[in-house]
């Protein structure tokens, strides 16, 4: 077996791996400039890359490379497929650090880049699934037990991949008590807690709440999926709409896809309701637009949307499950509300309505915990001192990042 080094080698070449192209670019994008920013020759590796895809990394000077995440035969197989691919792809590009992310994914690439012999193996741990099913008309949690998409990873699989790792990163202080309650994690495995990406605070700037003349203005901003509560959302929407017709209800995201995932005909029969925007390209000017965003997610590891919100200033009413909890200090800046209960979210979303005099300050509460708790300088300063690169200031790479997506 092959052993951890004492003294890894200098950090010059790192590898990204994910279930998706959008969590590399979107989620780990000022990552990777802070990386590139240092010197750093980085790799993405995913299944498949869009053709806007493949331009954005190119534009970025990012490598990357593909494999198949659904080879044919058995599970077990189709993963020692994927280890096997993956360590190929190691091997041949020789990375000093491996990072990955996405359950079974990460899983399957640290044991494959332990047995391409990389020195640093890093686990991003992006949240994990419910440990109970959520009791809710809506939900497909445990209503299909036959189905096992291609990102969840089982315990034996985590606990495989948190074994072949030499670090690992949590989104949120839950989920590493849950793993190590379980004794998946390792207990000499070192191990930090980071808010997700973080929020760029400067490029999200706190913005003035909108006038209520034209009534109060909700939005949802989430992949449409079930686990993000979007059918939770609009089953709430649309009761409240039948007694307070004046105000709107706003969805906006790209399609869902595995087992829980949804197409947008899925919201024709809340149409009424909700007004579905589609995916954006910047949800500035959505944020700005609305005086609450709503996201009751059944499982997450930091939502970025709560995050973005938060900075923007504005009141969010999101679940009391890991990760989102961390957001929001009820009736401070917002209110938590039980995993699918769409009774419970109905009456959170209600009490806006009947206090908008509290939304001011609810919204400064907002900018506030985003400045205390969630900005991505602090985020990229710890990851970059996790692969001991930090040859220059994380401010400078933020404030760029930010300039480049504007």
């Amino acid at each position: 077996m092959f052993k951890r080094s004492l003294t890894p080698r200098p950090v010059h070449r790192v590898a990204l791996v994910a279930a998706t192209a959008r969590n590399l670019i979107e989620m780990r994008g000022p990552f990777v400039r802070a990386l590139l920013s240092r010197g750093v020759t980085v790799l993405c590796i995913a299944p498949e890359f869009t053709a806007s895809e493949e331009a954005t990394l190119e534009s970025m000077g990012v490598e990357r490379a593909t494999f198949n995440i659904v080879p044919r035969g058995p599970r077990f197989a189709a993963d020692w497929q994927i280890v096997r691919d993956l360590k190929e792809k190691f091997a041949a590009w020789k990375p000093d650090a491996v990072m990955a992310v996405s359950g079974r994914v990460l899983a399957l690439a640290m044991m494959a880049a332990q047995r391409a012999r990389v020195a640093r193996r890093i686990a991003i741990i992006n949240g994990l699934p419910p440990p109970e099913p959520v009791d809710d008309r809506h939900s497909t949690h445990g209503v299909l037990p036959g189905v096992v998409d291609r990102v969840t990873a089982g315990p034996r699989l985590l606990a495989q991949g948190l074994r072949a790792a030499t670090a690992v990163v949590f989104h949120n202080r839950d989920d590493r008590r849950r793993l190590t309650e379980q004794k998946l994690l390792p207990a000499l495995l070192p191990s930090i807690v980071v808010p997700g990406a973080g929020v760029d605070l400067a490029h999200f700037a706190e913005t003035p709440l909108p006038a209520l003349s034209k009534g109060l203005v909700f939005l949802m901003i989430a992949t449409l999926d079930r686990s993000r509560g979007v059918l939770d959302y609009c089953a709430a929407a649309t009761s409240l709409k039948e007694r307070a017709p004046q105000a709107r209800f706003l969805l906006a995201g790209p399609a869902g896809d595995g087992p829980t995932g949804l197409k947008p005909e899925a919201l024709r029969p809340y149409a009424d309701a909700v007004t579905f925007i589609g995916p954006l390209v910047d949800v500035r000017p959505a944020l700005a637009d609305c005086h609450v965003l709503v996201y009751p997610s059944h499982a997450e590891g930091m939502p970025r949307a709560v995050l973005e919100a938060l900075a923007t200033g504005r009141p969010v009413v999101t679940t009391a499950t890991p990760g989102c909890r961390d957001t929001v200090d009820d009736r401070v800046n917002g209110c938590l509300v039980p995993a699918g209960d769409t009774a419970a979210l109905e009456l959170a979303l209600a009490s806006f309505l009947k206090r908008p005099d509290l939304l001011p300050a609810m919204s400064r509460a907002s900018r506030v915990k985003a400045e205390r708790n969630f900005g991505q300088a602090a985020v990229l300063s710890e990851l970059l001192g996790l692969l001991e690169v930090a040859d220059r200031p994380v401010s400078e790479t933020v404030s760029e990042a930010a300039a480049t997506a504007a």
